[in-house]
């Protein structure tokens, strides 16, 4: 008799957990407290040793110590201020159920559902040299006009783009650079 496995991807498993935690962000109006406590958790989990100290295979540490250990470095890396205890419960939860390892994800999707209720796009404007202030302002009242929401937005620099700039913004591209020209040159004499 054959037997069936269900393989749940780090990813939904991790989405109601950060559903979980948005709804408690929200409904506390902590937000923004809750996105930089969870992005300093993620830190934690990822880093290879604490794996190793919060994984299911430490029988040494039990699930509410490893919660009192994240939370600890979450107070020390935040020069100890408080951490709420809605937050705590949250990693109590995700300590208990061996969860802790999906923090970056929930992290991930967080800030995605904290981004779509705040009306928030984030954009990215990759330039072959750094971009001015003025030149950020303008770009981000221009994202702004165009799609009605508040724009975050984040600048890189990528030399191989020859000159112009690409902006990105969800699933649009506007490729304004040398390189997406030629590129586009190059695709009209091939064919």
């Amino acid at each position: 008799m054959a037997e069936t496995t269900t393989v749940i991807r780090p990813a939904a498993a991790a989405r109601p957990y950060a559903r979980a935690a948005f709804e408690d962000a929200q409904t506390a109006q902590a937000l923004p407290l809750w996105s930089e406590l969870l992005m300093v958790a993620a830190v934690v989990a990822t880093d290879p040793a604490m794996r190793r100290l919060l994984g299911p295979w430490n029988p040494q540490l039990r699930g509410p110590q490893k919660a009192d250990l994240v939370t600890g470095l979450c107070r020390d890396i935040r020069a100890g201020e408080e951490v709420p205890e809605a937050f705590v419960t949250f990693l109590r939860l995700l300590a208990e159920n061996n969860r802790l390892h999906l923090l970056p994800g929930i992290a991930v999707l967080f800030e995605r559902l904290r981004t779509e209720a705040e009306s928030v796009l984030r954009a990215e404007l990759i330039s072959t040299t750094v971009v001015t202030e003025a030149q950020r302002k303008r770009v981000t009242k221009a994202l702004k006009a165009k799609f009605k929401r508040k724009i975050v937005l984040d600048c890189k620099t990528d030399e191989s783009l020859i000159a112009g700039a690409v902006i990105r913004v969800g699933d649009l591209v506007i490729d304004g650079s040398a390189r997406g020209r030629l590129d586009k040159l190059a695709t009209a004499l091939s064919q």
